[in-house]
């Protein structure tokens, strides 16, 4: 949620005492005015309704960015319905994360591969089901149901990726809880700069927001803020990954034909959730036409078995574990996220291009 998000001209730093989008000062001191680009308008009674618009206005004092201001004035505008009911029974943060580790999940995959093989890699927004997929005996959760848009285009100096996400978790009882989730960030081409914005909406915890961005320096240390914590940045080691570059490496090695890659990863997320270890193993290529996926199609695609692992963790098991079948231009066909006594399943619906814009 910050002022290199939302369509500030980069022209209009002045030596960072005041940014300003034309004549309007948005950024003077440590304030900076971030006009609110989404709405997330829901009724949770017997439908749930989503929907995305540009509007409104939020102000949050963080630290002023560095170098270039990046411009996302593109937001979504997608609607999605479902018939629910609003009965809590499993807290809405817990769901609030495992929600957003799928999405930058996704986010890393397919931002990055569109940036490590650009001549064939295409933008694109897909449409997912989800479901519950493996069920450990006495777990909490009896049924997920969902459904998901996720879109990855190309910038001029970057790239953009947009998911929604809604949910519903179902307990022993057959009572419901519901998540709601939108997630956008932007890389750019070097891998040094990233930013994302993050709403989330609950039957039980009700609305949470936030964002932040990562800064890098030449040997890929450095920091990351956060609006929740604009005065706590969180250190960043060196050889820090942001997606683009980290998927990029994790392509060269699926094309090479190793088997293993580790990596110090940032996802974007909550402080404490941001910055994860990363085990990949490479299960190969896989021969499998889709033909019905017209010019988005390709004849088979890449198993990429991910775990993800805080840094501070003492035990062997990951936060969570995804698992991809990737295509070599992007799109995914599927995705399971694996969260030990549960896991979910992502299938594909549809899919259709979008074009990049005429960059000079």
């Amino acid at each position: 949620m910050f002022a290199h998000e939302f369509g500030i001209n980069r022209q209009k730093w002045r030596g960072f005492e005041c940014l300003q989008n034309g004549r309007q000062p948005l950024i003077c001191g440590d304030q900076i005015g971030v006009v609110r680009r989404f709405v997330l308008r829901l009724a949770f009674a017997h439908e749930i309704n989503i929907l995305l618009l540009a509007s409104g206005r939020y102000n949050a004092p963080v630290p002023k960015p560095k170098g270039n201001v990046i411009d996302l004035r593109k937001k979504s505008n997608y609607r999605l319905d479902m018939k629910t009911k609003a009965i809590n029974v499993i807290s809405a943060r817990r769901l609030a994360v495992l929600a957003v580790g799928a999405l930058g999940a996704i986010t890393i995959f397919a931002t990055s591969m569109a940036e490590a093989a650009t001549s064939k890699i295409v933008g694109h927004r897909a449409f997912y089901e989800l479901k519950l997929g493996d069920r450990a005996q006495g777990a909490f959760i009896t049924n997920v149901n969902g459904r998901s848009v996720f879109s990855v285009e190309r910038e001029c100096d970057g790239w953009r990726s947009v998911e929604d996400y809604m949910i519903q978790f179902f307990g022993e009882d057959g009572a419901a809880d519901n998540l709601l989730s939108h997630f956008e960030s932007w890389e750019s081409d070097n891998g040094n700069m990233y930013s994302f914005d993050i709403l989330e909406e609950s039957t039980m915890d009700g609305r949470r927001e936030f964002g932040g961005f990562v800064e890098l320096g030449g040997d890929y240390s450095g920091n990351a803020f956060f609006s929740m914590e604009p005065d706590t940045p969180l250190i960043l080691p060196s050889e820090t990954l942001l997606p683009i570059r980290h998927v990029h490496q994790l392509l060269e090695n699926a094309e090479s034909g190793q088997k293993i890659l580790g990596a110090t990863l940032f996802t974007g997320n909550e402080p404490d959730n941001a910055l994860m270890q990363t085990s990949t193993v490479f299960g190969g290529w896989r021969d499998a036409p889709a033909s019905d996926l017209g010019q988005l199609g390709d004849d088979g695609y890449y198993q990429i078995n991910i775990a993800y692992f805080q840094p501070s963790a003492t035990t062997a098991e990951p936060r969570y574990e995804i698992q991809f079948a990737m295509q070599r231009n992007g799109l995914v066909r599927e995705y399971e996220i694996n969260y030990g006594d549960f896991s979910i399943t992502a299938k594909l619906t549809s899919a259709e291009s979008v074009n990049g814009p005429q960059c000079s």
